[in-house]
């Protein structure tokens, strides 16, 4: 009889908890968390989906580019404001300066992301940005500033 009633508790319980408060799956993700966004822009557009897991201490992206004045070899999160250059915190993808891409989207995760830090983004987004970076060695000047400049940068924003 009281596993019954704590069976039943605990049903009731979760019908409370609204539609919307679900966490998003990315696709590369095994498990939930919670979502954020990024407006690109800068030597191109873009937008960038994350997804922080404290619990498992994950954070999965995807990245999606347009109109990049070259190829893309690195993507990350950066801790700082909006006017702020800051260190990467959380890598998404570097194929390397010498073997950039010219795909428009990545997607992944990375794992292993300090729980601290996950924390710190899930309670402070706009203090930590995300961008994308180009080579521009051997491009014409129109390419764009050279890395570590990045091609565009977005803050991060919860929905």
């Amino acid at each position: 009889m009281r596993k019954l009633l704590l069976v039943v508790l605990l049903v009731s319980a979760a019908s409370l908890i609204p539609a919307g408060v679900a966490a998003e799956r990315l696709p590369n993700s095994l498990h939930g968390g919670d979502p954020f966004s990024a407006v690109l822009s800068g030597h191109g557009s873009g937008t960038s989906r994350v997804t922080i897991n404290p619990g498992h201490n994950e954070v999965c992206w995807e990245v999606t580019v347009a109109g990049l004045t070259a190829p893309a070899f690195a993507a990350h999160i950066h801790k700082g404001g909006p006017t702020v250059n800051g260190p990467v915190v959380v890598p998404f993808f570097n194929t390397g300066f010498g073997t950039p891409s010219s795909a428009t989207s990545f997607s992944g995760c990375t794992e292993n992301v300090d729980r601290a830090l996950i924390e710190d983004i899930k309670d402070n987004p706009g203090g930590y940005y995300v961008n994308v970076h180009t080579s521009c060695s051997g491009q014409p000047a129109t390419c764009g500033p050279f890395f570590p400049g990045s091609a565009v940068r977005g803050q991060l924003t919860h929905p």
